[in-house]
């Protein structure tokens, strides 16, 4: 790729950068933190069937392997919850959908037994997002929603400037290399 053509790529990722963090300063400043809730929710819920679905795909394809019948039944469960979450983002829907996330991992870790290390790393994000669900996706109502707003218009403002930053960081590096 010529100097030119790598200049006007990152010229466009810097553009794309700061438009998502204006739309976050954007969505933080106009839509109330009660949406900003819904929405992460429903989010969270197509995340969790997306994550299930090539686990059920594989599950269904080795039924016959050692541990298909529970990694099929895991993943039908969190299809559900994600489905329930989109359709109802009900606190007792939040926490079975948090305890799903922490629990079943869990429970693979341990049916793993020598490739414990392995599972575990295949596992340590959902477990995290089990946690932070559970701590928090009950609880931002009563948190004080202005505080989601304000951190929604934080972030798009350190997006904006890593952004720009970084952009104009390797623009000049590209453009003062010897290619």
């Amino acid at each position: 790729m010529s100097k030119n053509n790598r200049i006007a790529t990152r010229i466009i990722s810097m553009i794309l950068g700061v438009l998502m963090g204006v739309a976050l300063v954007i969505l933080g400043s106009v839509v109330k933190a009660e949406t900003l809730v819904w929405l992460a929710l429903v989010v969270w819920g197509v995340i969790v069937i997306i994550g299930n679905i090539p686990s059920l795909i594989y599950s269904i394809a080795n039924i016959k392997a050692k541990g298909a019948i529970f990694d099929l039944i895991a993943s039908i469960v969190g299809i559900l919850l994600g489905i329930g979450l989109i359709i109802s983002q009900s606190n007792v829907i939040t926490f079975i959908l948090a305890a799903y996330m922490i629990v079943f991992p869990v429970i693979r870790i341990i049916l793993a037994k020598s490739a414990w290390a392995e599972q575990l790393g295949r596992e340590i994000l959902r477990i995290i997002l089990g946690v932070v669900l559970l701590v928090f996706g009950g609880t931002l109502v009563g948190v004080g929603m202005t505080i989601l707003n304000l951190l929604l218009s934080i972030i798009g403002w350190v997006v904006i400037a890593l952004a720009v930053v970084l952009g104009a960081v390797a623009i000049i590096k590209i453009a003062t290399s010897k290619e």
